[in-house]
């Protein structure tokens, strides 16, 4: 059974690859002088922009990744609204969801700001009734805290909740909250990659994360 659906953002509901590698360049290229592979980006893809600073330059200063994370922040917002899409299905999924009286949470380390105006893009905002963001917790994914903090406002059960994301820190997080853990593997994560991290079932599509959701409940 399946009360409740969290959902993580980025790579899950709206495709932000794009905008997240540029913001990545830009911020390491101004800051630092240094140029650096995405494939070294993706390995700490869905993490906070502080530990994913200090995870690939552990030699910089608390200012330092401070510094980047700010010029990482100012050219993501610039560009924001040209380099964002929806998650195919995303919109759709959420709708059916919402109508069918599933209570939808949005856990995050993003920024309220930026994860309100991306969803409000596409009309989507309003299905949340319960939004855990970057200041939400102090501790973050792959730690369950943000999860429980949305388990907790829902007053929920963590055992018939649902978390859906696209990275293996989300699957990690999810789990460790007691949760069930629904992988969505669309662009930058493999199936593989959500299995080995814990994952429940994994997807390719919002169409079968829809599916296999709503059959939990026959």
């Amino acid at each position: 059974m399946i009360s409740h659906v969290l959902c993580d953002l980025d790579g899950t509901i709206l495709d932000t690859m794009e905008l997240i590698l540029l913001s990545f360049h830009y911020a390491f290229e101004v800051g630092l002088g240094q140029t650096v592979s995405d494939d070294e980006l993706l390995l700490y893809f869905g993490q906070t922009l502080d530990d994913q600073f200090r995870q690939m330059r552990p030699d910089l200063s608390s200012s330092e990744i401070e510094r980047l994370v700010e010029i990482y922040r100012t050219h993501n917002h610039l560009e924001h609204d040209r380099h964002i899409d929806l998650i195919p299905g995303a919109d759709h999924a959420l709708k059916i969801l919402h109508h069918a009286g599933y209570p939808l949470g949005l856990v995050t380390s993003k920024r309220l700001d930026m994860a309100q105006h991306g969803l409000e893009m596409f009309d989507l905002w309003s299905y949340f009734s319960v939004v855990v963001h970057h200041d939400s917790t102090i501790q973050h994914k792959p730690r369950p805290d943000p999860i429980l903090e949305a388990l907790r406002m829902f007053s929920a059960d963590p055992h018939t909740a649902v978390y859906v994301g696209d990275s293996p820190y989300d699957m990690q997080a999810a789990k460790s909250a007691g949760c069930q853990a629904l992988g969505l593997a669309y662009n930058t994560f493999t199936v593989d990659d959500l299995v080995k991290a814990g994952a429940d079932r994994v997807c390719t599509t919002w169409e079968a994360a829809l599916h296999w959701i709503m059959e939990q409940n026959d």
